[in-house]
């Protein structure tokens, strides 16, 4: 009964298509998209030996395109990365020899040197232990869970796997190997919650991700100052960001509206109105993976969502494009919404002044937020080499890759002894507040007992179904919960 049980949930991640939606998706530049250098193994997984010709290890790991340097052996591609950075005349700036001279706490000046120092300082911390690290390319999204769901079958699979929304799932399901303990404990004292705590299931630790997202909100001060409100204060309440909204849709006359939180009916709008769920105490499903659709707490977070949608050009909120929506925000139609801290950097980018901070609360709600294009890395029960995998993943959370993440200004750190300095909220004020989002009750989305994507199907249009008619949210939500138990239990 248990493979059976096992079988059926493969054969529904290979059919999971709202997962393989990156969780920055819609042309934001803090997506995990994977690299373009091709492999040598592209097509299907493949495991590794273990052996080192120095008689030290070799750990095969999955690249996440946000550090990628290339496929192949991790010291042999870095002097390769950095004469094809050099070189290429697409980028803008352009990157330059005397370009690489990043200094420990100081900005890193060009975005592009990112992978290349980030790969590095992992190099270097590798090969003081004699383990090599060898990368390869299985793609993102809906072609990455297909090759990782076929390499657990065929028990194949890398040292490292990495992955967005599906991994919580495959550490359900006993496809992981849990942290060791005192690996684990020191991540809990010295991390922020988003980086580890959606991938901890019955006690243990099965995931990290060194630089996740979650979501903050956003505005566009120059519409908010048309509206007659003042461009540097922030929502605190649902009551607040609602009354400033209708201020800004009633300012705009039909050229800019006041705008909130995607809310199409696919993953990008579940990672981002699903913060809103869980701030008023709700969410998608129980600890059983049983769906919890007609909540008191979520019908009354559907209901603030109808209010919200009431504020934006008819189809935009509920839009199954998410690029859609955020190009709104970019074009100045939309004053306020809901993202991930890459938000901050692209519209200083193009000329937006934009206020950030964290979400509002619910009435009776408490902090919470969803990870977001966050790349959770993990050991899979069938790897190889577990123990220079933990040394890989420890690198992750050292204080150069944690300094270096900080000194980009794109994401925030996660390390605590980092983050929480003099000197990083000085110096880098709005990424603190996405730092200071990312601790208390940080979830990811959860996997449902049986058929995952038809659930999700099914509370996607049931909320869509809430947002564009007439029809009563109570109702509505009642109905999805029926359709969605009929299958999971």
């Amino acid at each position: 009964m248990l493979w059976k049980k096992m079988h059926v949930m493969f054969l529904s991640l290979l059919i999971i298509t709202l997962l393989a939606a990156c969780g920055s998706g819609g042309g934001n530049t803090g997506g995990n998209k994977a690299a373009n250098e091709p492999g040598t193994n592209q097509n299907q997984p493949s495991g590794n030996d273990g052996k080192s010709s120095e008689g030290g290890a070799t750990i095969t790991v999955l690249n996440e395109g946000a550090v990628g340097v290339g496929v192949g052996v991790l010291a042999d591609l870095l002097e390769k990365n950095k004469q094809k950075t050099i070189a290429d005349e697409t980028l803008n700036p352009r990157i330059l020899e005397e370009d690489y001279n990043y200094t420990p706490g100081q900005r890193l000046q060009k975005a592009g040197l990112f992978p290349y120092y980030y790969q590095s300082f992992i190099n270097e911390k590798m090969q003081s232990k004699n383990i090599t690290v060898k990368t390869e390319d299985w793609g993102w999204g809906e072609p990455l869970i297909q090759k990782q769901t076929a390499g657990f079958l065929a028990k194949n699979m890398p040292d490292i796997i990495v992955g967005e929304t599906q991994m919580p799932g495959f550490a359900q399901q006993g496809l992981l190997e849990p942290f060791p303990d005192e690996m684990a404990q020191e991540i809990r004292d010295n991390v922020a919650p988003a980086a580890w705590k959606p991938m901890e299931y019955d006690g243990k630790i099965y995931g990290f991700a060194s630089q996740p997202g979650v979501s903050s909100l956003f505005w566009n001060k120059d519409l908010v100052k048309q509206a007659g409100l003042d461009p540097d204060k922030a929502p605190a309440t649902w009551d607040e960001l609602l009354a400033n909204v209708q201020k800004v849709t009633e300012a705009g006359k039909g050229k800019f509206y006041g705008g909130g939180v995607y809310a199409g009916p696919n993953a990008g709008g579940y990672l981002r109105y699903g913060t809103l769920l869980v701030i008023n105490g709700g969410g998608f499903a129980d600890d059983q993976g049983q769906p919890v659709f007609n909540s008191d707490a979520n019908v009354e977070t559907v209901k603030f969502l109808k209010e919200l949608n009431a504020n934006h050009p008819a189809g935009l909120m509920a839009n199954t494009n998410e690029g859609t929506y955020f190009d709104a925000f970019k074009k100045g139609q939309i004053a306020y919404l809901i993202d991930g801290p890459w938000r901050a950097i692209e519209s200083s980018q193009i000329g937006i002044e934009y206020g950030m901070s964290q979400i509002p609360l619910s009435p009776d709600g408490q902090a919470g937020n969803i990870t977001i294009g966050a790349a959770f890395h993990a050991v899979p029960k069938d790897a190889k080499n577990k123990e220079a995998a933990f040394e890989y993943i420890r690198a992750m959370y050292s204080e150069e890759i944690q300094q270096l993440i900080a000194d980009t200004g794109v994401r925030s750190p996660v390390l605590k002894s980092i983050a929480e300095t003099d000197a990083y909220k000085a110096g880098y004020p709005e990424m603190y507040q996405h730092y200071l989002a990312m601790s208390g009750n940080v979830q990811g989305l959860p996997t449902f007992a049986k058929e995952d994507s038809k659930i999700w199907q099914i509370f996607g249009e049931a909320v869509t179904k809430a947002l564009m008619t007439k029809g009563d949210v109570q109702t509505i939500m009642d109905e999805a919960q029926k359709k969605a138990e009929a299958i999971t239990k």
